[in-house]
């Protein structure tokens, strides 16, 4: 990529990000676009050479200075406030408010099990949709529901998985009807309302500002997995109203796998107890008054919650992808996604016999395109979804296939910005040879 250009002051020499994303030199920032069509970043995109570098640098340096000498121990620690740093630029948060994970599981894990939940209080969940989330963030509330016999409501979806706002409120209300408070230190119950902020399996938005307006307005806690969002539309936590979000480096960031955020508002890190605790997190005292009784004192902001030692070269790793997308711009990088996403969706639409999941209005979903194979009396043909994500990996072409919901599984493209339009043509005639 042109930094030097992106730096500029505006004048003859400086460049429009877009223009720099729509031009090949973006391509050559990912080896992978030499000979794949690569459209599975929905699972893992790949990362850019300066982040290959930026792992490798500081493994050199860990290696040269003594990875446990002073000198490195304030090197880790400016990284880490760096990455930070980036982070409240991307989802327009404070920096200790962000807490290092190695992905979106541990994140929503740290809210599942770091809330003291009682079913005595009445404590409840909502979820969206249930089995139709993603797992990463439905079995972490399963499992608290049949642990601590708490009700786990399931929002009814559509097709597209959309839910009603208006049966969302009417649950917060009967609750409240009820006589519950949801304030742990009031004695009251706590409800949570958790969901994706965008579908895996099909690309559809939710609308979260709408749900954050309902849940402060009723006193309920607010969780996104914001796994298929960050990096890929603008994301802000603010704007949203949310308590927690989980998100990981290793898709739309195009950062390393094995690191991810969880974003913990202040006033929400109440509610939370550390899952894991040691050195780095918390310390103990003996009370002077009883001799015998330990004292556990966590640390304050987010390193209360990160005991033990980081991934320190994915933390490098991370802070050099957040970097290199927040220069291309989310906003440019979004509509890079729906031009590519746009035009392999008319190339489908051109193909008999293929239902093309999510909503048409652009607006309403990211780059995902999913799609599933269908006879001419609507029942999914012989060809299913794997052989076809198999047939085209065999043509240099990386689809995936997803559950779409009601036990059917779907073939979904996952395109990013340095992907392009040629490529979505060409992976739509393969798939048209597959299907005859």
């Amino acid at each position: 990529m042109d930094y030097e250009a992106l730096r500029g002051d505006g004048g003859p020499n400086k460049i429009n990000p877009y223009d720099i994303i729509e031009s090949d030199s973006i391509r050559r920032d990912f080896p992978v676009t030499h000979r794949k069509v690569y459209m599975n970043n929905g699972a893992i995109a790949p990362t850019p050479l300066s982040t290959i570098k930026s792992i490798t640098d500081f493994l050199v340096k860990s290696s040269e200075g003594g990875p446990g000498s002073t000198f490195i121990s304030e090197y880790i620690t400016s990284l880490m406030k760096e990455l930070r740093t980036r982070i409240t630029h991307l989802i327009n948060c404070e920096p200790e408010d962000v807490i290092f994970t190695q992905s979106t599981t541990e994140g929503l894990n740290y809210v599942s099990s770091g809330i003291n939940w009682s079913r005595k209080t009445n404590d409840s969940i909502i979820v969206r949709g249930g089995t139709h989330e993603h797992y990463a963030n439905y079995l972490p509330w399963l499992q608290v529901s049949k642990r601590k016999g708490i009700k786990l409501h399931e929002l009814k979806i559509d097709e597209n998985g959309y839910f009603e706002l208006g049966e969302l409120e009417a649950l917060l209300k009967k609750k409240a009807n009820n006589g519950n408070h949801n304030n742990k230190s009031n004695s009251g119950s706590t409800t949570l309302i958790t969901l994706s902020h965008a579908l895996y399996n099909n690309g559809s938005i939710m609308p979260v500002t709408d749900v954050g307006k309902i849940a402060r307005e009723n006193q309920a806690l607010f969780c996104i997995d914001a796994a298929q969002t960050v990096g890929s539309i603008c994301v802000d936590v603010k704007k949203i109203g949310c308590d927690f979000m989980a998100f990981p480096a290793f898709k739309w960031i195009c950062g390393p796998v094995g690191m991810g955020i969880f974003y913990c508002s202040k006033k929400a890190a109440e509610f939370l107890v550390p899952h894991f605790i040691g050195g780095e997190s918390a310390t103990f005292s003996v009370d002077e008054k009883q001799k015998q009784k330990k004292v556990i004192t966590y640390a304050d902001g987010p390193e209360r919650f990160q005991a033990g030692f980081r991934n320190y070269g994915g933390v490098a790793g991370m802070e050099s992808s957040v970097r290199y997308i927040l220069r291309l711009g989310i906003e440019n990088i979004r509509k890079k996604n729906l031009k590519i996403a746009n035009v392999l969706r008319d190339e489908l639409a051109k193909i008999p016999n293929i239902k093309i999941h999510g909503p048409d209005d652009e607006n309403l979903r990211t780059s995902i395109v999913s799609f599933s194979p269908v006879s001419s009396s609507s029942t999914y043909s012989i060809v299913d979804s794997r052989t076809i994500v198999n047939k085209l990996e065999q043509n240099e072409i990386i689809f995936a296939e997803r559950d779409i919901g009601g036990g059917m599984k779907a073939v979904r493209a996952a395109p990013h910005f340095f992907n392009t339009e040629e490529e979505a043509v060409r992976a739509a005639r393969y798939l048209k040879d597959i299907l005859r």
